[in-house]
C-alpha cells in the first residue's frame, strides 16, 4: 500500500496546480517538521524569502538535519523526494523556530512551507524523544496553556504577519495539538487567514479549552485524523470532526505517519471502518483516570512521577530511547526511590496507580466481550498480514 514518500514521488511531476494541494502534502510537511534545520532554514525573524529543499538537500550540514538514527531513512527519502520535484521544488521553507528549555518544561518547533502562489502551511513538531517533551505532554494533564501551546500562539501571530495568502496549520502528535490551540488562540488578523486546521492523531486538551468560546467557534475548520488503532489521538478531551484512516501498523506503532495508507488515484487517505475497542477502551480507562484527581493531585503526581524518573537517570540521558536502553538498573532505582519519598508523595504516586487500575478495572468490565473479540481478531488478522 502506497505511504507519504510514494505519494511524494508518484506526484513528484505534477505541480499544485495540476493537483491542487491536500491533507497529504499537510502530512508530508508535518512529518519534515520533525527535521532539524539548525543554523540551515533562517528563523522567525527572517526577512527573505527563505529556500528551496534543493538548498537544503545540498546543505554542508545535511547529515545534521536527521538527528534520530531509527527515523533517518524514511527521512532522509521524504526529503530527497521532495527536494528535486517539480511539485516541492518551488515551495520556500522558513521561519524556523525551535526552543528547548529543560528547566521550563518545553519543547517547541515550528516551521513555515510558503508554496508558489504565497499560500503557506505552518507546521508544529510533535513530541520528540527526549525527557523534556514528554514531560511538558504530562503537563497538559493539570494545566493549559503548557509552555509549547503559548508558544505557538506568539510564533502563528509573528509569521501570520508576513504571509500574503491563506494558512493551513498542521501538525502530528503533539503538533497537531499545537496548532488547533494556536488557531484557537491567536490575533484576529491571523485568524482571518487560517482557512483549514488539519491535525494527524493529536492529543486533545483539558474540558475548559474544549468548552470555550474560542474553541466553539474555530472547531468548524478543524479535520482531525485519526488511525483506527489510535491511542494517542484519543487522550485527553476531543470535540473536534475526526476521520478514521488506515494503517499498516498495529497497536502504538497506528501513530507512525510513514504507516498510513494512501490512495494514490484518488489523492486521499483510505478511509478505516472505526475505531478498534482497544483504542475505545483506552480512551475511556484514561479519561476515568483523569478525572478520578483535581488538577493539583495531577500536578502533584506528575512531578512526583517525573522526579523518580529522573532520580533513576544514572547516565545523564537526555531521551527515553537512551534511558530505556538501560531500563532494568534505572526501575530498580525508581523502586528504591518510591521507597524513599515522603509518605504522603509515595501514598500520592500509589493513588494514582491504584486509580489507574481501578479505571482499567471498570472498563474491562463494562466492555462486551464482543467486541473484545471483534477488536482481539482485527489484531490478529494485522500481525499476519505482516508477516
Amino acid at each position: 500500500m502506497a505511504d507519504i514518500i510514494d505519494y511524494a514521488l508518484l506526484n513528484a511531476h505534477k505541480d499544485f496546480n495540476t493537483l491542487p494541494y491536500s491533507k497529504i502534502d499537510s502530512l508530508v510537511f508535518s512529518e519534515l517538521a520533525y527535521l532539524s534545520f539548525d543554523n540551515i532554514v533562517p528563523d522567525s525573524k527572517n526577512r527573505g524569502k527563505g529556500l528551496l529543499f534543493s538548498d537544503i538537500a545540498e546543505s554542508e550540514n545535511y547529515e545534521a538535519i536527521f538527528p534520530l538514527e531509527r527515523t533517518a531513512e524514511r527521512n532522509k527519502k521524504l526529503l530527497n523526494a521532495v527536494a528535486y520535484s517539480n511539485r516541492y521544488g518551488k515551495v520556500r521553507v522558513n521561519y524556523y523556530e525551535d526552543i528547548f528549555d529543560i528547566e521550563k518544561d518545553t519543547q517547541f518547533c515550528a516551521i513555515t512551507f510558503i508554496l508558489p502562489n504565497g499560500d503557506a502551511c505552518i507546521a508544529f513538531r510533535g513530541t520528540d524523544s527526549t525527557i523534556t517533551g514528554w514531560k511538558e505532554n504530562f503537563n497538559m494533564l493539570f494545566t493549559s496553556p503548557v509552555a509549547a501551546q503559548s508558544h505557538s500562539v506568539i510564533y502563528i501571530d509573528k509569521v501570520a504577519k508576513k504571509i500574503k495568502g491563506n494558512i493551513i496549520l498542521t501538525g502530528h502528535s503533539k503538533g497537531g495539538n499545537l496548532a488547533i490551540y494556536s488557531g484557537t488562540m491567536c490575533s484576529p488578523l491571523a485568524k482571518a487567514k487560517i482557512v483549514e486546521i488539519q491535525s494527524f492523531d493529536s492529543p486533545g486538551f483539558t474540558k475548559e479549552f474544549i468548552e470555550s468560546k474560542e474553541h466553539t467557534e474555530t472547531e468548524k475548520i478543524i479535520v482531525k485524523y485519526i488511525p483506527e488503532e489510535s491511542l494517542v489521538g484519543v487522550l485527553l478531551n476531543n470535540r473536534e470532526n475526526y476521520r478514521i484512516i488506515k494503517s499498516d501498523g498495529s497497536g502504538i506503532n497506528q501513530h507512525d505517519p510513514f504507516l498510513w495508507q494512501i490512495d494514490i488515484a484518488k489523492n486521499d487517505f483510505i478511509d478505516g471502518e472505526k475505531l478498534y475497542m482497544s483504542s475505545q477502551f483506552f480512551d475511556a480507562t484514561f479519561n476515568d483516570w483523569v478525572n478520578s484527581a483535581t488538577p493539583e493531585q495531577r500536578e502533584q503526581f506528575v512531578e512526583a512521577l517525573f522526579q523518580m524518573i529522573n532520580s533513576a537517570n544514572t547516565e545523564n540521558a537526555t531521551s527515553f530511547i537512551d534511558w530505556s536502553e538501560n531500563l532494568k538498573n534505572n526501575s530498580s532505582v525508581i523502586y528504591e526511590n518510591l521507597k524513599g519519598l515522603d509518605p504522603e508523595t509515595r501514598n500520592l504516586v500509589l493513588k494514582g496507580f491504584g486509580n489507574l487500575f481501578s479505571s482499567i478495572n471498570k472498563n474491562v468490565k463494562s466492555t462486551p466481550k464482543k467486541l473484545w473479540n471483534d477488536t482481539l481478531k482485527k489484531i490478529k488478522e494485522k500481525a499476519k498480514q505482516e508477516e
